[in-house]
């Protein structure tokens, strides 16, 4: 069954149709996965990417979803979009520009919804803006929640100190992915190459943020698996009492993975203050340190990169 993750914002400028396309093409290339790229977006920015730079084996679809008529007619186009595009391929990746008219129930159709977001203070408040009327989407205690994955794009190196995480609440759970660095190389390469082979600072934290997906989409099938085994036997997955509205992290489906991988999360509570970005400049600065030192393999069966192990934090409203 074919994984399928929605890259999606109600912003434009964060870089949204550059991370699709970009991480269709490190799925493809240097996963060797069979990987379809739909692209929802009227100007096609992230299709267009892909036919006009080197091929990479990376399956593109320009389609066109009647948001004008609102309702349950664009998911359920959108659903038809997907179930083609599933049937015999490993990765599905959609673009899509959001907008009011959707129906917050497509994102249900995905295993993963990847929001990338500036750290400017405005565009946070709209990305936070964005995530709490949705939140019923990421919180649902009925169908099944998305993953859901906070992307700092166009990050410039002197805001990897920043503390803007701290000051900018966000209402539900979500793991934060490392940042992508702002480069005109990064602008360069538009239709003509991609950015995991810049041979720079900003090629280098493109291809630690595709890592992280790809870590993380690991542990979320892995968990899809272990659900579909308790099932088969018919146990159910988890016996406990109900969690309190504050408690909701640990209902994420990312943080139920199976007991092997679950140490390289750091589960934030709600109401502490933390550096996303000042703990990535530390990080950097401890691999340097320890750059020669043999990897540890122990219980880590899914290649699970350190950078993970601060990805959990979520927020409550108060």
């Amino acid at each position: 069954m074919a994984f399928k993750i929605l890259i999606t914002s109600q912003k434009g400028g964060v870089g949204k149709s550059t991370v699709a396309a970009n991480l269709s093409a490190f799925m493809a290339s240097q996963l060797g996965l069979r990987t379809t790229l739909i692209d929802w977006d009227p100007h096609g920015s992230s299709s267009n990417w892909l036919r006009r730079a080197p091929n990479v084996g990376v399956l593109v679809q320009h389609l066109t979803l009647p948001i004008e008529l609102g309702g349950n007619r664009p998911v359920f186009e959108a659903r038809m979009h997907l179930r083609r595009a599933t049937q015999g391929h490993d990765i599905v990746i959609a673009d899509l520009t959001w907008t009011d008219a959707l129906a917050g129930e497509l994102m249900f159709e995905f295993d993963m919804v990847l929001v990338p977001t500036s750290v400017s203070e405005i565009e946070l408040a709209a990305t936070s803006g964005f995530l709490s009327r949705h939140r019923w989407v990421f919180d649902s205690a009925i169908a099944k929640a998305p993953a859901l994955l906070v992307c700092p794009t166009r990050v410039h190196p002197e805001q990897l100190g920043s503390n803007i995480f701290t000051r900018q609440r966000f209402p539900v759970s979500f793991m934060l992915a490392p940042p992508i660095l702002e480069s005109q190389s990064a602008r360069d390469m538009f239709e003509t190459g991609y950015l995991m082979n810049l041979p720079n600072a900003c090629g280098e934290s493109f291809i630690s943020f595709a890592q992280a997906v790809v870590a993380a989409k690991d542990i979320r099938m892995s968990h899809n698996e272990q659900e579909r085994v308790n099932a088969s036997f018919k146990q159910p997955v988890l016996n406990r009492a109900p969690l309190e509205p504050n408690r909701r992290l640990a209902q994420s489906p990312l943080n139920s993975a199976p007991k092997q991988v679950t140490t390289v999360f750091q589960v934030i509570p709600p109401a502490a203050t933390y550096s996303i970005l000042g703990r990535h400049r530390q990080r950097k600065a401890q691999e340097e340190s320890v750059e020669n030192k043999p990897a540890v393999n122990a219980g880590v069966t899914l290649g699970i990169p350190d950078f993970l192990k601060r990805f959990a934090r979520g927020t409550s409203k108060v």
